[in-house]
């Protein structure tokens, strides 16, 4: 009880990140629909994938940077495997999604077309070109496919925060007190 109570609120965040971004994804894609371009469709919505999960990195790398800045002072655990738990309540409604996409797939209606069709828009939308892209016949499984990335950059990204690692020095905030500010020197 107590992880929802802590992290249900940074799962909320990740996944208004993923709406706002499933959006973002729509206009792209509608805009490359026009152009009649699949090329260009599938480009961006690489360019949206990438954006979100970026997003989702951002995010989940300071909370795991907090626990683990916690977890030394504490003289605990870092419980590395939360970010896993994080990333897959975060991905629950997707997950749900897929479960419908699939029993619709083998049969047994679970929400109409147009509903269906718009909450798919809504929660994974970033994801049309690619999906466009894909055969028919593994399409339902591919909803199942698309939520391994998040739940992975969810999942490692918190460890790596945990440990006060960086993959990127974008996400260091620069503090002139700090000598160097953990940002590794460069050789000339």
């Amino acid at each position: 009880m107590n992880f929802f109570k802590k992290y249900s609120y940074i799962a909320v965040k990740l996944f208004l990140n993923q709406f706002a971004i499933s959006l973002f994804g729509v206009a792209l894609a509608f805009v490359s629909i026009k152009g009649e371009r699949d090329g260009l469709l599938l480009w961006t919505s690489i360019f949206s994938i990438v954006f979100f999960l970026f997003l989702q990195y951002a995010v989940i790398w300071e909370v795991g940077a907090k626990d683990g800045i916690s977890a030394v002072a504490r003289n605990t655990s870092r419980g590395l495997g939360r970010g896993f738990l994080i990333a897959l309540l975060t991905n629950s409604l997707n997950l749900l999604c897929a479960l419908l996409v699939l029993t619709e797939y083998i049969g047994v209606p679970a929400v109409g077309g147009v509903a269906r069709g718009a909450i798919l828009i809504g929660l994974e939308g970033m994801y049309m070109g690619v999906l466009k892209a894909m055969p028919t016949e593994i399409l339902p499984l591919m909803f199942f496919v698309i939520t391994i990335p998040s739940i992975l950059v969810i999942g490692v990204g918190y460890i790596i925060g945990s440990y006060n690692l960086h993959a990127t020095n974008i996400l260091i905030p620069k503090n002139k007190d700090v000598k160097n500010n953990g940002r590794p020197k460069h050789k000339k």
